[in-house]
């Protein structure tokens, strides 16, 4: 018996669309002041229940 396979998040992030789709975030919170880009990371936790990924973080 087949059964369905379910993709981890990580399989799902390593697709073209994500990584395409990534890049395009990366590139316009770049562009944002630190009050746009703390804003942004503060209504992505508010939606999602999250923050910025660790490695999406700004350096302190």
């Amino acid at each position: 018996m087949n059964e369905a396979r379910h993709p981890s998040e990580a399989d799902i992030a390593a697709t073209a669309d994500a990584v395409a789709g990534r890049a395009l975030v990366e590139a316009r919170v770049a562009q944002c002041t630190p009050e746009e880009q703390a804003a942004f990371w503060e209504a992505v936790g508010r939606c999602f229940g999250g923050g910025a990924p660790p490695d999406m973080q700004a350096d302190d």
